[in-house]
């Protein structure tokens, strides 16, 4: 007896990432009687009264005997739901294996017969496409854990499915396309609704058992317009508020280092438009006339070589206006480039540096705050699971031929997991930007970001950088320099000595009070009052009140941020 992920993937294959022949292939009729009899298991817990919660429902755990008929196994983290009516979900500290876990149980805590069904829908995935939970991307090394889960990887993929009958691209190629086409409709149906759906609209095992036996019609738990929000064609609230544009994101081209050395020149200097720790970045033009960026990364003992699929990981995940896009990448041998967005302008950073005519305007340094801070809660608050971008400053913020602001270089982003608030992790970042938590306790979060971005915000209020130094020698950070600066003009409402002197005064002092308070909030305060991404919006905005992030009696935490550590 073993469990079914053994008969897709070998022990070795599980580890490593390594793709090996397969001399024995689970069917798909045998899957199929996998999916509804585990299925027909997990009902009878729910049906039991009292009713039982496994919560940890995962390939693993799903047995075969000799005639390959499943048993659902481990029940050490299973819990009884009692029989009142009115109890339809108990509140329980997170438990069961992360790739599986409902995003929702994070969230509130609270675990109902809703939570299996989310992870019986990431078990379907398995059986549909014969991937892992969770898999390695082309170039990252086998112990890096920082991987793409089966759940991102599928989703744009059954939406092509359901959308446009595009079967290849999302089920398993071992199956050599020899499965009945309705039987696998009704399984991927299954496995969107239970995954992709919010609790209250997931279906129930009873329903998902009445569709795979094809009792019941498929669109009776996926309509219209869940095929819709699958496909990114939906928005929420949040979203709504962020600028999220929704689209379906496509699989990233892959190129060769040829073509890229084509399009660069053979990457000469003249191509030059930026460099950093990671490589260098140039100017490059595809056969198709698209002008593009190109990043290369360094080959060296010293270059973390982390820094290229994560960022490829990342990139691949998110689509949003005020975010750098990625149009490919380039995995040959050593060498190592992505293909990006190119923009313009140049950083934020280089714009507010510039001495000529060209003086970057209040409106404008509005409009910078605002489109960089809704492309940071969009990785904060939509993604899921959330993204925490560890590199925010003005560098890497990036300026469009309409000074619409990008945040560019993932190559420090993590992932963070719902239900965990921080991830601890070795210190990277830029001096001048580091949470002093972070820096402190070598825990990230989400805050930690937030302190980076009001860094930023105080840069675009007095112009001045992160690290302030005269001929070259340090002298100070700016948020211990203007700490006492700030302090003084929220008292006597005197801003002049702060602001820009660049901007002449041309500004409006409301908006200038409000950026002030934004920036404040995430700098000075203690972590955990720090105000989320998405209330730094609406405040920038005007459409929440400053003193909802801000008081006049937080003017004590105007201090050196890293002075009590």
């Amino acid at each position: 007896m073993g469990c079914f992920v053994s008969k897709i993937t070998t022990e070795a294959d599980r580890r490593t990432g390594t793709k090996v022949e397969k001399t024995k292939v689970l069917e798909w009729p045998t899957r199929m009687n996998i999916a509804i009899q585990s299925a027909k298991g997990l009902l009878y817990l729910h049906e039991c009264r009292p009713k039982i919660i496994h919560r940890d429902i995962k390939s693993d755990n799903i047995l075969l005997d000799n005639d390959f008929q499943p048993k659902v196994a481990d029940f050490s983290l299973a819990y009884f739901l009692p029989n009142a009516s009115n109890v339809n979900h108990i509140t329980s500290i997170l438990r069961g294996t992360n790739v599986y876990a409902d995003p929702e149980y994070g969230d509130i805590q609270r675990v109902s017969e809703k939570s299996d069904v989310y992870s019986f829908g990431v078990v379907l995935l398995e059986l549909i496409t014969g991937r892992r939970p969770m898999e390695l991307i082309t170039g990252r090394r086998p112990m890096d854990k920082q991987g793409d889960t089966i759940i991102n990887w599928a989703r744009y993929r059954i939406g092509r499915v359901l959308e446009n009958s595009e079967y290849n691209d999302l089920v398993d190629p071992k199956l050599q396309q020899a499965y009945d086409e309705a039987e696998m409709l009704r399984m991927i149906t299954c496995a969107a609704a239970s995954v992709y759906k919010p609790s209250r609209s997931r279906p129930i095992m009873k329903q998902i058992i009445e569709v795979l036996e094809g009792n019941m019609s498929h669109m009776k738990i996926m309509k219209r317009k869940d095929v819709e929000t699958l496909q990114g064609r939906a928005t929420t609230n949040l979203e709504s508020v962020l600028g999220v544009e929704r689209i379906q994101i496509a699989p990233q081209k892959i190129f060769t280092y040829k073509e890229l050395a084509k399009a660069t020149g053979g990457f000469s200097n003249a191509n030059l438009i930026g460099e950093g720790g990671f490589g260098q970045v140039f100017k490059g033009i595809l056969p198709n006339g698209e002008v593009v960026a190109i990043k290369k990364f360094k080959s060296s003992p010293n270059q973390d070589e982390g820094d290229f699929p994560a960022e490829i990981t990342t990139l691949n995940r998110v689509y949003h206006k005020h975010l750098v896009k990625m149009i490919g990448f380039c995995s040959d041998k050593a060498n190592r480039l992505l293909i990006l967005e190119f923009i313009p302008n140049g950083s934020l950073r280089y714009n507010l540096n510039r001495e000529d005519k060209v003086i970057i305007d209040w409106p404008t340094r509005m409009k910078i705050a605002i489109g960089s801070a809704k492309g940071l809660a969009y990785l904060h608050e939509i993604c899921n699971p959330k993204i925490i971008h560890r590199g925010v400053k003005s560098n890497d913020i990036l300026l469009d031929q309409n000074f619409e602001p990008k945040i560019s270089d993932f190559g420090l982003a993590k992932e963070l997991p719902n239900p965990y608030t921080h991830v601890t992790t070795m210190i990277k970042g830029t001096m001048g930007y580091l949470c002093p938590e972070y820096f402190r306790t070598n825990q990230l979060c989400d805050k930690s970001d937030v302190y980076s971005f009001g860094v930023v915000l105080l840069e675009l209020i007095t112009g001045k950088p992160a690290i302030l130094r005269e001929h070259n020698v340090f002298i100070g950070s700016l948020t211990s320099w203007v700490a006492p600066q700030l302090r003084q003009a929220l008292d006597t409402h005197n801003y002049n000595d702060i602001i820009d002197s660049k901007l002449q005064n041309n500004y409006k002092i409301t908006e200038v009070i409000r950026m002030i308070h934004c920036a404040t909030a995430c700098v000075y305060k203690p972590i955990n009052y720090r105000p989320k991404i998405s209330q730094i919006v609406e405040v920038l905005q005007g459409n929440l009140a400053s003193e909802s992030i801000w008081l006049n009696s937080d003017n004590a935490f105007l201090q050196d941020p890293y002075g009590h550590y």
